[in-house]
């Protein structure tokens, strides 16, 4: 039977190339992005990543045959080895800065957190760039709150102050924003954007964005030990993917968790995470330490955790409100404290764990205290209630009809009509 008019005229799906800032929290989102696209809409996608970086996202591509890698090495440079492939590479007192001038040589198109040249090299060749869904979008904020500390870090003139500068003003010249949010969480400031014209008053919301949940013998160790807990006991505790606590505070946190009396999964993370000796003997079987990534979308939809004790990061805060979990807020860096603000103080969804960052220590009584009350049913009761409408709205927003689903049809509409050159 031969095609419909309508068939013959559909163009085809775009061909997207992608180019992820090398941080865990920037290309897992990206890739899950991807996914999306490739399955809903039958996109090609092509992702630049560096070969240390290979590994995160092969499962992704292994999965999705329309996504390819393209593995490319960064330049060495006078203070970046050419093996600096990723933030957690970067050695003792050299700021990401100087991995994103080294990812500016490799001229991207489609860029998450770009360097200048991401503007000057798409749109001669009528490409136009778009900042996909980051954890969090610096020049969204710096009108409305005061500026990040690479901005207080360095004086005007200085060579890594103007070249961030021009980085996060390329991102309000790019043709459209894709963000990892929802409308209910932050309408405000998605409207602001829209007013000021802030990426040509394209914004998309297009979140939350989630990996599937995947199902490892490593994970269901932990799953099976959550399913002996009561029901929202358990407190997870997790403060990313690029973050080490000093010992001083991790023996803080230990003896708050010890002190407690509290259920708790710990993930320290993988390598050689400071625990402090005999802890683990002390609390016996009321909790758990993990060394290693846990599932932490899987852990946090368990039926047993009722709290998650984080640092705010972008990703584990819509992990953590889709979940409908209690949120501790301890935020360690970055865009971190104005997410512990948004969520403490506007949402009404999270307590403040400790507010002193990352080079603090915190006070042992009064983060047993609030670790101990967040999973006692008769604590907070309000907050609960907020904390589950919010994971109730996060669902909503991505399924059919929802304003995520919806800002993403859009959004893959233009991007056709793009592709076609209309």
């Amino acid at each position: 039977m031969p095609d419909s008019a309508d068939d013959i005229q559909r163009p085809p799906p775009p061909h997207l190339l992608v180019f992820p800032f090398p941080a865990q929290g920037h290309l897992i989102p990206i890739v899950n992005l991807s996914e999306n696209l490739v399955s809903r809409f039958g996109f090609s996608i092509t992702v630049v990543v560096t070969p240390k970086n290979l590994p995160l996202i092969l499962p992704h591509v292994t999965c999705s045959p329309q996504i390819h890698p393209l593995v490319l090495s960064l330049p060495s440079s006078s203070v970046l080895s050419s093996e600096a492939e990723h933030v957690r590479d970067l050695p003792h007192g050299v700021h990401s800065v100087a991995l994103i001038r080294a990812l500016s040589s490799l001229l991207p198109l489609v860029h998450d957190l770009p360097p200048p040249p991401a503007i000057p090299f798409a749109l001669p060749h009528n490409l136009p760039p778009y900042p996909p869904p980051s954890p969090f979008l610096l020049p969204s904020i710096l009108s409305l709150f005061p500026p990040p500390s690479i901005f207080r870090r360095h004086v005007p003139g200085h060579s890594d102050w103007d070249f961030t500068r021009q980085s996060l003003l390329a991102n309000a010249r790019s043709h459209a924003a894709i963000l990892n949010t929802f409308d209910f969480l932050e309408s405000p400031y998605l409207a602001h954007l829209r007013a000021t014209a802030y990426a040509s008053g394209r914004i998309w919301a297009v979140g939350p964005i989630f990996p599937s949940v995947a199902s490892t013998d490593e994970n269901e160790k932990i799953l099976r030990w959550l399913d002996i807990c009561p029901k929202r006991s358990v407190v997870y505790v997790c403060f990313g993917s690029q973050f080490t606590l000093e010992p001083a505070v991790t023996t803080a946190l230990a003896a708050a968790l010890e002190g407690s009396g509290a259920r708790f999964l710990w993930a320290v993370g993988q390598g050689g995470a400071y625990v402090p000796e005999g802890f683990e003997a002390r609390v016996g079987a009321r909790g758990m330490v993990w060394r290693g990534w846990a599932p932490q979308v899987a852990v946090l939809r368990h039926k047993s955790v009722g709290a998650f004790l984080t640092h705010c990061g972008w990703n584990s805060v819509l992990e953590g409100l889709t979940a409908g979990v209690v949120l501790l807020a301890w935020p360690m860096e970055a865009d971190q404290f104005v997410n512990a603000q948004l969520l403490v103080e506007e949402a009404g969804v999270a307590v403040s764990a400790w507010a002193g960052g990352s080079g603090t220590v915190p006070e042992v009584g009064e983060l047993a205290r609030v670790i101990a009350e967040s999973v006692e049913e008769e604590n907070w009761p309000e907050l609960r209630a907020r904390a589950a409408e919010m994971g109730k709205r996060a669902k909503q927003a991505v399924t059919e009809g929802g304003s995520s689903f919806v800002e993403l049809e859009q959004m893959v509409k233009l991007l056709t009509r793009t592709a076609v050159g209309e």
